[in-house]
């Protein structure tokens, strides 16, 4: 009885270099596939990775293509209104549950709630026409209802109306 590597493998019998053989082979084989598995599993992120950037890439420049000739201005503007800004302006929400607000707009700014706080952007009201700036890119909506504090946008891509409560 040969006992070798006593913590793996207890050999017995004559043809021990044949038994080791086959077992370092076997050994191998799961190494190789293993590895193998491996690689597939990291080329399949990557390729998952790449489809994300080509469609986030895709959307910023389908909205960058709509919006080309707005440039962001220094500060808001609002012009030939159509709504009540006193109904407007205030913290909105769309979940009065929830432990925060969506965003607060004024007649100097539309502040999104972000974790940074470099959400505060100057914005454009055009009749009932809203332009927000946010990051880079340009958010479009039809300011629909001002009342009750309830307020309504249908955002430009959408086809429904987002419902925002006054948060108090």
């Amino acid at each position: 009885m040969l006992i070798y590597c006593p913590t793996f493998l207890i050999l017995t019998g004559v043809n021990n270099t044949t038994k080791m053989n086959r077992i370092l082979t076997a050994i191998l084989i799961v190494f190789i596939f293993s590895c193998q598995n491996e690689k597939d599993t990291n080329s399949m992120t990557l390729k998952s990775e790449r489809k994300r950037e080509t469609d986030s890439t895709a959307v910023y420049k389908s909205e960058k293509k709509e919006h080309k000739n707005i440039k962001q201005p220094k500060k808001t503007i609002i012009r030939n209104l159509e709504i009540d800004t006193t109904k407007l302006f205030g913290l909105w929400t769309q979940d009065p549950t929830g432990p925060f607000a969506d965003f607060y707009i004024s007649s100097k700014s539309f502040n999104v709630a972000d974790f940074d706080g470099e959400g505060i952007e100057p914005y454009i009201i055009d009749k009932n026409n809203i332009t927000v700036f946010y990051g880079n890119l340009v958010h479009n909506g039809i300011i629909t209802l001002t009342e009750n504090d309830t307020l309504k946008i249908q955002w430009t891509g959408t086809d429904f109306e987002t419902k925002y409560l006054k948060f108090l």
